[in-house]
């Protein structure tokens, strides 16, 4: 992250307010952190004056995991770690950072724990994870397009469990597929990097050693991309 982004990062209001979609108090926090936007939407039994400290400290966790992401990409790109000789191949800089967002949500969560929030939504840098409800329902969200031309993508329960879509790095060559291919995966599991990790490691997988798992999968075949979906998922699928 350049430093004028993390500065921004640092000194940009966060937008708090009160909201009435639904019984009891909601709060919603935006800004940039972490390279990428965040949106927070949240409900506890919030004392008077601890939604400025709630504020607080999410600001201060999001500006203490920005400074440990710049110092590791610094010494990566410095010093070149062996630690990159031990991971798989095709790990680069943005999936680490990827994955380190990831991990930075699940640490939000943390926060909420300490102030007894029970229901909360993060989304940031396209991974999302709830907790609770949202007021008498589970929390809603559209699965990300598939690029199949759908008009909509199917709404996803989410409920307790984070969001994560990861796609395969693009191959080299241009030549048409000779076996069928994930291009990207989207899962469902019980915190941030769980779901980061699972999509991941199913990115090499054959399509049919997936459907087992709670994902979608965008995939190219010989016909031209489909799109599957786990067993695991389909309960949590609103069609």
């Amino acid at each position: 992250m350049r430093p004028a982004l993390f500065l921004f990062a640092l000194l940009m209001p966060l937008v708090l307010v009160a909201g009435c979609r639904q019984q009891g108090e909601w709060h919603q926090l935006e800004g940039v952190a972490l390279g990428t936007g965040y949106h927070i939407t949240l409900n506890g039994d919030l004392a008077e004056g601890e939604p400025a400290l709630v504020e607080a400290a999410i600001q201060g966790e999001l500006a203490s995991l920005d400074s440990q992401i710049q110092a590791f990409e610094v010494l990566l790109e410095a010093a070149r770690l062996p630690l990159l000789a031990e991971l798989p191949v095709g790990v680069t800089g943005e999936i680490l950072r990827e994955h380190l967002q990831a991990l930075s949500v699940d640490r939000l969560f943390r926060v909420f724990d300490d102030f007894g929030i029970a229901h909360a939504m993060v989304e940031l840098g396209g991974v999302q994870r709830a907790s609770g409800t949202y007021g008498r329902h589970p929390w809603r969200v559209r699965l990300p397009r598939s690029g199949l031309g759908d008009a909509s993508e199917p709404v996803l329960r989410l409920q307790d469990a984070a969001l994560v879509t990861r796609a395969a790095p693009r191959p080299a060559g241009v030549d048409a597929p000779t076996t069928a291919r994930i291009l990207a995966v989207s899962a469902v599991a019980s915190s941030a990097e769980a779901a980061d990790r699972l999509a991941r490691s199913l990115l090499a997988a054959a399509p049919d050693d997936t459907l087992e798992h709670p994902v979608r999968l965008v995939v190219l075949t010989l016909q031209g991309l489909e799109s599957h979906t786990g067993s695991a998922l389909e309960p949590l699928l609103e069609r």
